[in-house]
């Protein structure tokens, strides 16, 4: 696995690129590396939670942040074959911060609409 060290601590490039959305990511937000340590250790989430509740984040943070979040979801929907438990609770985490953050699930099932 590709690793790179930001600040002394270090960092899976492929959770980096699927947080950012970029195949190369280059000196990612403070938010995506606070993502990247409780993804790298789901049951540390408890542990973040004051910090991430506490994200002061503009606009166009917040759009990206989301977008972070469903693409670990998404990424862990495609990837649950490979290892079930890590996995379920990388998508846990990144269902649980959307909630936090942003009061509701973009991805939720819902009533189905009628079509037209």
């Amino acid at each position: 696995m590709n690793y790179t060290i930001i600040d002394g601590e270090r960092y899976s490039m492929s959770d980096l690129e699927t947080l950012t959305g970029k195949s190369e990511p280059s000196e990612p937000r403070g938010h995506v590396l606070l993502l990247a340590r409780v993804l790298k250790d789901p049951v540390s989430l408890p542990r973040f939670l004051d910090e991430i509740c506490s994200l002061e984040l503009d606009k166009e943070d917040k759009r990206n942040l989301r977008m972070a979040l469903i693409r670990v979801q998404i990424d862990s929907e495609l990837r649950m074959t490979e290892d079930l438990q890590r996995y379920q609770q990388r998508r846990y985490v990144a269902q649980v911060v959307e909630i936090l953050l942003f009061k509701e699930l973009l991805l939720a099932p819902g009533e189905p609409e009628e079509l037209d």
